[in-house]
């Protein structure tokens, strides 16, 4: 069974814009949303297993231009 999270993304300056963009290619990323408040992105992810899920946070959404703080959720029930 898949594992699904919730990624909350902070973004420097005015990349939101552009990691929105490169954020949502990414393969494993099921939907991205720009929103307002203390973050400026949310990604729902989808990953085979926790080896998978640490990849895909470090390996590919850290690596965007602009990200700079990341927070996330894991679903528990699905």
């Amino acid at each position: 069974m898949a594992l699904s999270a919730f990624i909350l993304i902070e973004v420097a300056g005015d990349h939101t814009k552009s990691a929105y963009k490169t954020v949502q290619r990414i393969t494993g990323v099921k939907a991205a949303y720009t929103v307002s408040g203390n973050y400026d992105l949310i990604v729902q992810v989808e990953a085979e297993n926790m080896e998978q899920l640490s990849d895909l946070l470090l390996s590919k959404i850290r690596a965007v231009d602009g990200v700079t703080k990341t927070n996330t959720f894991i679903v528990l029930n699905v």
